[in-house]
């Protein structure tokens, strides 16, 4: 493999093109590989008891607007986002993903996606908590976690 690294101060964030040969194995791997290199190092800044963290985007299972407040959930806590979940979701890498009008899941902590009468419920691995997709991004979200084979 060869890398080549060109600088330009016209963009904000790094952009990557892969050129692979047509017959190249495991193209699918490569890519998301090179999503979680990117998404290792993100971070997004929220509050708890009075205290700022840089919490790692990779904990993140959902973030969920109620009301005027937002908020990010892990396995183990609930943080305050200080921004709208519009801004907060234009910064989070690709595997974050719109479910409702009022919530982003992260798709790599998607565990389980069931629809029933009352709505389509997320489940989360090694988490009691759950989150309801709303019928209109029910089967983006299906078609995206069965395209990087999470479902």
């Amino acid at each position: 493999m060869k890398v080549h690294l060109i600088h330009n101060s016209e963009i904000d964030a790094p952009r990557i093109t892969l050129e692979i040969p047509d017959d190249y194995p495991d193209s699918d791997a490569l890519v998301a590989a090179l999503e979680n290199l990117v998404s290792a190092v993100v971070t997004l800044t929220v509050s708890q008891r009075g205290q700022l963290i840089q919490l790692p985007v990779t904990d993140i299972l959902f973030i969920e607007a109620t009301g005027h407040q937002v908020a990010a959930h892990t396995r183990t806590g609930v943080y305050r986002v200080n921004h709208s979940l519009t801004a907060v979701g234009a910064k989070l890498p690709s595997e974050f993903m719109r479910v409702s009008k009022s919530a982003i899941v992260n798709t790599r902590q998607v565990y389980a996606l069931t629809k029933t009468l009352t709505g389509n419920l997320i489940a989360f691995h090694d988490s009691p908590k759950q989150l309801y997709a709303s019928r209109r991004y029910y089967s983006p979200l299906k078609y995206r976690l069965e395209q990087k084979g999470l479902l």
